[in-house]
Formats: C-alpha cells, sequence, structure tokens
C-alpha cells in the first residue's frame, strides 16, 4: 500500500536540520516560502475539473439514500453531473469546492456512467457504475489483511473465477498521514472488481459475500485501513476533545497545533531544547562522546500514526460518501491500554458519525482474537478483549461485537490469525439482521455476569441473546477446515449440551 507525507512534514524536516544550519531569518524564509508552495499547489490543483478519491471507474454507489458527488475546480466554475437519467448542477465555491447530491437511486447491477462536466467544456466520464450497498471498512493488519492469504481463499478464487460478473467491489485510500483534515487522496487502483478478489480485505470480501448472497444486490466496500496502527490515529479530532477520558491524545494534538496558544509555547519550548542540545552535543561531537538524543518535535508533529492524523489524510477524503455504515477490526497495538481503550472507542465512533453527519451510523466491530502462549501468566489478550465488552456493553445503540474465540485458537508465533471467513460473516449476520429486517440469530450469547454458589458457577447471559436457547457447540478443529462438515460456522450441537446445560442460568 503507498504510503504518502503530507506537506506539514516537509515543514518538519526543515525545522529539525541544526540551529547551525537554520536561523531565525531562513525559518521565516522557509515559512514563506511554505505559503506561496501551498496558494500554488492549490491553484495549480483546481485549474483543471477533478473529482474526490471515492469517484473512479467501476465505483459502486449507496442506494436509497442522497448521494453526494463532489470534487474541485476554479472557483465560479459551473459543474453538472449526471447519472441515471438526473441531472444536478452547482458552482464552485470560493475555496474550490464542489459538491451536489443525487437523489436516491435503486439498486442496479447494469453498468452505466456517470459524467461530469464543466463550462469549459472540461469533463469526466466513470464508466462501470453499479448502485446497490456500501459500508466503509476500516482498522490495522487484520483488517487489511487480504482473502487469497487467508481461509477466505476459496470463495475468493469462486468470486475472481465466476463467469458472470459478482458485483461485489473494494476501493482502498492510499496512506497519508497528516496533522489537519485533508480534502484530496488517492487510491492506487480505485474500484476493484470481483476478478481482483484474492487481494480485497479478507474480513470484508467475506462481509460483502454474506451481504450480496442474501440481498441479491451490489456490495461495495471502501476501505480505509493501516498496518501496526492505535486507535486513535484513525480518530477524528474534535471527537478526541470533546471526551472527557482522552486528556493524554488531547494534550498530544494541541501541542502540535500552531494556530494556537498551547501549540505556539510548546514549539517555542522545543527551539528552546533545540538550541540546548545543540550546545552539548556539538560540545560532545568536538570531544569524540556521546552524543544526546535529539528533542522531538511537539504532540503529533513529531508523530507519523499519532492520534487523528489518520483521519486527517486517509478518512476525511472520502467523507461524505454515502455508506450504510462501517466494520472495524483493531486492537493489538492497543493491547496495553486497559481501561481507555474503551474511551478511545466510543470517540472513533461518535467521530465516525459526526463526519458523516451519520448519528446512527451502525459500527458492528471484531473482539479481539485469543493470542498468547498457554500459560496462566500470559493473558494474551484477554485484557483488551474485557474492554472491548465494556465499550460494548455500555454503548449498545446501532452497534455490535463479534467474539471469535471460539474461531482462532492461540498461536504465541503470530498476531495474524488464518481464519477471516467466519468473523466476516459474523458481522454480516448484525448488519442482516439490524440494517435489513433479517429474522436470523446475529450474536452469540452475551454475558453479563456470574454468581458462585458452593462449588458451581453460575454464569448469567441476556435472554435476547439466547435465540430460543442455549446449547454447547462443537466446531471443529481449524486443522480440517477443508474437510466437508469437520469445521463448520455455525457449530453444531455437542452431545454433553443437556448435561453442561445445568450450570447456566438467563437474565
Amino acid at each position: 500500500m503507498p504510503v504518502k507525507i503530507g506537506f506539514a512534514y516537509f515543514l518538519q524536516m526543515m525545522f529539525m536540520m541544526p540551529i547551525r544550519k537554520i536561523s531565525a531569518r531562513f525559518r521565516c524564509l522557509v515559512l514563506s516560502l511554505a505559503a506561496v508552495l501551498s496558494i500554488t499547489a492549490t491553484a495549480t490543483a483546481a485549474e483543471t475539473l477533478e473529482v474526490a478519491v471515492a469517484f473512479t471507474r467501476n465505483m459502486i454507489l449507496q442506494r436509497q439514500v442522497e448521494v453526494p458527488v463532489w470534487g474541485f475546480d476554479l472557483p465560479g466554475t459551473q459543474v453538472t453531473v449526471e447519472f441515471a437519467g438526473q441531472k444536478k448542477t452547482t458552482r464552485v465555491d470560493q475555496n474550490g469546492d464542489w459538491m451536489v447530491r443525487l437523489d436516491p437511486l435503486e439498486a442496479s447491477a447494469d453498468e452505466r456512467s456517470l459524467r461530469i462536466f464543466n463550462d469549459r467544456q472540461e469533463s469526466i466520464t466513470l464508466d462501470g457504475v453499479l448502485v446497490g450497498e456500501v459500508w466503509f471498512s476500516s482498522g490495522q493488519s487484520n483488517m487489511v489483511w487480504t482473502a487469497g492469504s487467508s481461509m477466505c481463499r476459496d470463495i475468493a478464487s469462486e468470486i475472481a473465477g465466476s463467469k458472470t460478473d459478482i458485483p461485489i467491489r473494494e476501493i482502498s485510500i492510499d496512506t497519508v498521514s497528516a496533522l489537519y483534515p485533508q480534502k484530496r487522496a488517492t487510491s492506487e487502483e480505485g474500484w476493484k472488481t470481483h476478478k481482483n478478489a484474492s487481494g480485497f480485505s479478507a474480513l470484508s470480501l467475506s462481509f460483502a459475500y454474506e451481504l450480496y448472497k442474501e440481498l441479491d444486490v451490489p456490495i461495495g466496500i471502501l476501505l480505509s485501513a493501516h498496518s501496526n496502527t492505535r486507535i486513535e490515529a484513525f480518530t477524528q479530532r474534535q471527537a478526541i476533545e470533546q471526551h472527557s477520558g482522552l486528556a493524554v491524545d488531547v494534550q498530544l494534538i494541541r501541542d502540535a497545533d500552531p494556530t494556537a496558544e498551547q501549540g505556539r509555547n510548546a514549539f517555542a519550548q522545543y527551539y528552546e531544547d533545540l538550541a540546548s542540545w545543540q550546545k552539548v552535543a556539538g560540545q560532545a561531537a568536538d570531544a569524540g562522546g556521546r552524543i544526546p538524543v535529539r528533542p522531538g518535535l511537539p504532540g503529533i508533529a513529531g508523530m507519523w500514526r499519532g492520534p487523528s492524523q489518520f483521519f486527517n489524510g486517509k478518512i476525511n477524503p472520502v467523507i461524505p460518501y454515502a455508506v450504510r455504515g462501517a466494520i472495524w477490526c483493531q486492537g493489538t497495538s492497543n493491547s496495553g491500554d486497559g481501561r481507555i481503550y474503551a474511551a478511545r472507542m466510543e470517540a472513533l465512533v461518535e467521530g465516525w458519525r459526526d463526519a458523516w453527519g451519520m448519528p446512527e451510523m451502525p459500527f458492528y466491530f471484531t473482539q479481539m482474537q485469543c493470542y498468547g502462549a498457554p500459560d496462566p501468566n500470559n493473558v494474551g489478550f484477554a485484557d483488551i478483549r474485557q474492554v472491548q465488552h465494556k465499550f460494548f456493553m455500555e454503548n449498545r445503540d446501532h452497534v455490535g461485537m463479534v467474539v471469535q474465540s471460539d474461531l482462532n485458537s492461540a498461536r504465541p508465533q503470530g498476531i495474524h490469525y488464518f481464519n477471516k471467513l467466519h468473523p466476516g460473516m459474523r458481522m454480516a449476520r448484525w448488519a442482516l439482521a439490524k440494517q435489513y429486517a433479517r429474522d436470523i440469530p446475529y450474536t452469540g450469547p452475551i454475558y453479563t455476569g456470574y454468581e458462585v454458589q458452593g462449588n458451581r458457577a453460575i454464569v448469567a447471559f441476556e435472554q435476547e441473546s439466547l435465540f430460543g436457547g442455549l446449547m454447547v457447540g462443537s466446531k471443529g478443529m481449524a486443522k480440517d477446515y477443508r474437510e466437508e462438515g469437520q469445521y463448520v460456522e455455525p457449530a453444531k450441537p455437542d452431545p454433553q449440551a443437556l448435561l453442561l446445560k445445568r450450570v447456566l442460568m438467563y437474565h
């Protein structure tokens, strides 16, 4: 996945030059040059008609809602969008931005063209456009992990090898880290068709395929994920600032913001520390001694995956592309957070809902898988699973959690579990039940507590999560997944279910 550094990092590298090489006058020159370059870049980018990154050939548009279509051009230019018999016209605002909203569309697997043109006779035609269901997909490496390298490889091969078009498509947004929200981004391949299914996100493909089989409409996945990244990098700044439990993340963001007093003070302190370091480091170098560690830039200015940086660089540019909801798989990089991770999940969801203007945006996520050695002193991911459960129990509105402890056994040597097929299917069941009114079980038993009575532990579950009753199930062994009927989803009843059921109670 291509990785790009925003313009702010050009300035960052300039300001990290040694003091001997960058005087105050030169810093002013750099700032002036930055302003000129920014103005020039903006003007150059807006000289021709453009569309935002999510609009490419083969895209899928969301059905049954207004569909924003937007881009960039010279201020005052008239821009028209034509699609499916609709024609919408607007004028570019003073910032070079334009947007129209198509009226709600009906699902269609017929490939059609969307045409954009302006009053300077410039035009863009995007072919192969479908209308169906679109879901936003994000997270770290287990969401990035491709279908061809997982248990999804069989369905990926089936989809890719189909002689008829299976209308499941995906676009992946290239990674950009930014201090401030960006309007533009890139996607190396744009919207990919079913022929590239092996390269799709495995979890996303499994989720999409389940939806497609049940709904029989095109399914689009808007993927903006990146490996080895903490949750706060994907979170909107305003949501972080508004959450009372995230003062540490707020501090990092504000220390790097030179438009506010806190940021200006932090940079002033940074330059003082840098000057002191320069003196000591110079003396150490002259004496042949060890040079001390150089001071870092304030807050997220000295980071690449800090709070809000990936939201700014690779999520904000696709908002408000019309979607039905969001799916999420992340946690490894925050596995030592403890309870604050629940607060960070709350901020993530609230920020996305605010940015999209969807206060009831569905959010379905995978609880962390098993991990670690079979050692009672090694908790693996048990602690973060507990915090994810806490978040879920305290934020139930339009939120669903997929348990996968039974799907992927702990592997001390790796965190990238092979079975992404069944977790994706389970997320799809949440969506099918909640967004598409299918009368199906959509969750496993939801634990609410336990009580010790003598030599018995009484475990309690939510009555509504039992769908007719409990059973002790058997899925088989993961190593037998290629054997017909040996590794199944959903699980089959265990012969001992009636005996074990006596120690369970329902709430």
